[in-house]
C-alpha cells in the first residue's frame, strides 16, 4: 500500500476520532445541562411549595389573631384588676389571721374505754340499800354450786316445787314480815314503816305444798349443811342496815343565829329558840305557824335545835314516825 493512501487512512480514522470524541462530549454536556436543569427545577418547586405553605400558614394566624384579639382585651383587661385586688385582700387577711392567732394548746389525748358490767357474779349474796326512809331495795342472787347442793338434797324438781321468800327483820322493833317474790327477779323494792331503824333481810325459799316436806330426805340435808325450818329454807343473810331519817336534819347547830343587814353592814343576834316562837309575830299567817309548829313538834317539845343529827341511835330518842303521822 503506498504511502500516501496510508496517511490518508490514518488522517480519516484521527477525523473520526476526533468527532467522536466531540459528540462524546456534547452527549456528556447536554446531560448535566438537563441534570442541573432538573435539580434547579426541582429546587424552585420546593420554594414555591414553602412560599405557599407561609402564605397559608399566615392567612390562618392572621384569622385566629382576628376571632381572638377581642377575647384577649376583654378577659386580660379586667381580671388583672380583680386578681391584684383578690391577692391584697388575702395578704390582708391572711396577715390579720396571724396576729390574732394565739398559740394553740394542744389538749391531753384520753382514751375512751367501754366495758360491759356482767349480769351476774355467780355468787350467793343478798344486799340492801336506801332508797328513801320508807324504801328499800333489795338485790340477790345464789350460785351455781349452790343450786346444785339444794338440787342433790332435795330433787331435780326442787325449783318447780319452791318459791322463793324476802323475810324482812326490823332489829329495833323486834319484827319481821315475808315479801313473796318470783323466779323471774333478782331484785326487789320493799315499802317500810319505820324509818330511822336497823333491818337485816333474809332471802330463802318455801314449799308450796307442806306435804311435800314429809317426803325429804333430812340425812342428805344435814350433809349438804341446808338450814331447814319448817317449810322454809334458809339460804343466806344480807348486809345490816339503818334506814335513814324522814326529819329535815339539824348538825350541830349553834344555840343563836346572826343576822346581817347588807345595806348599812350592821349584825345582831337572835335566839334559835325564840325564833320558832316568834314566827306567829313575824308571819300574821295563822297556817304558816301551824305549818312549822307540826313539822318540828317533837324538837320543839326536847328542845333539840343545838344538838346533833337526831337520826343517830345514840340519843337514845324515840323513832319519829310516830310525830310524822301526827302531821299527817
Amino acid at each position: 500500500m503506498p504511502k500516501s493512501v496510508e496517511i490518508e487512512v490514518k488522517k480519516n480514522k484521527t477525523k473520526k476520532n476526533s468527532v467522536e470524541k466531540g459528540k462524546a462530549i456534547e452527549v456528556k454536556n447536554t446531560a448535566k445541562k438537563e441534570t442541573k436543569r432538573k435539580i434547579t427545577s426541582q429546587k424552585e418547586d420546593k420554594e414555591k411549595l414553602k412560599k405557599a405553605l407561609k402564605r397559608i400558614e399566615s392567612k390562618s394566624a392572621k384569622s385566629t389573631k382576628k376571632e381572638t384579639k377581642p377575647t384577649k382585651k376583654v378577659a386580660d383587661s379586667k381580671p388583672k384588676k380583680t386578681e391584684t385586688k383578690e391577692t391584697t385582700k388575702k395578704n390582708t387577711k391572711a396577715l390579720q389571721t396571724i396576729k390574732s392567732e394565739k398559740p394553740v394548746v394542744k389538749k391531753p389525748e384520753f382514751l375512751q374505754e367501754y366495758y360491759d358490767l356482767p349480769y351476774r357474779y355467780n355468787e350467793t349474796i343478798v344486799t340492801i340499800l336506801a332508797q328513801t326512809p320508807r324504801r328499800l331495795f333489795v338485790y340477790w342472787d345464789i350460785s351455781d354450786k349452790d343450786k346444785e347442793t339444794y338440787i342433790k338434797a332435795f330433787g331435780e324438781d326442787f325449783f318447780e316445787k319452791t318459791y322463793p321468800v324476802l323475810l324482812v327483820h326490823n332489829q329495833d322493833l323486834n319484827y319481821t314480815f315475808e315479801v313473796p317474790i318470783n323466779d323471774f327477779a333478782n331484785s326487789w323494792y320493799l315499802d317500810i314503816q319505820d324509818p330511822r331503824t336497823n333491818y337485816v333481810v333474809q332471802l330463802g325459799r318455801k314449799f308450796k305444798n307442806i306435804e311435800q316436806t314429809k317426803n325429804i330426805n333430812i340425812n342428805a340435808v344435814k350433809q349438804e349443811h341446808i338450814n331447814l325450818q319448817n317449810d322454809f329454807i334458809y339460804i343466806t343473810d344480807s348486809n345490816k342496815l339503818e334506814s335513814p331519817n324522814d326529819h329535815i336534819l339539824f348538825e350541830l347547830l349553834s344555840d343563836k343565829v346572826k343576822y346581817r343587814n347588807v345595806k348599812d353592814g350592821t349584825e345582831f343576834t337572835k335566839d334559835l329558840k325564840n325564833l320558832v316562837n316568834g314566827l306567829s309575830e313575824s308571819y300574821p299567817n295563822e297556817a304558816i305557824y301551824e305549818l312549822y309548829t307540826k313539822l318540828y313538834e317533837d324538837e320543839i317539845a326536847r328542845e333539840d335545835f343545838g344538838r346533833k343529827n337526831p337520826a343517830s341511835s345514840e340519843l337514845g330518842l324515840p323513832t319519829s314516825s310516830g310525830a310524822f303521822r301526827s302531821s299527817r
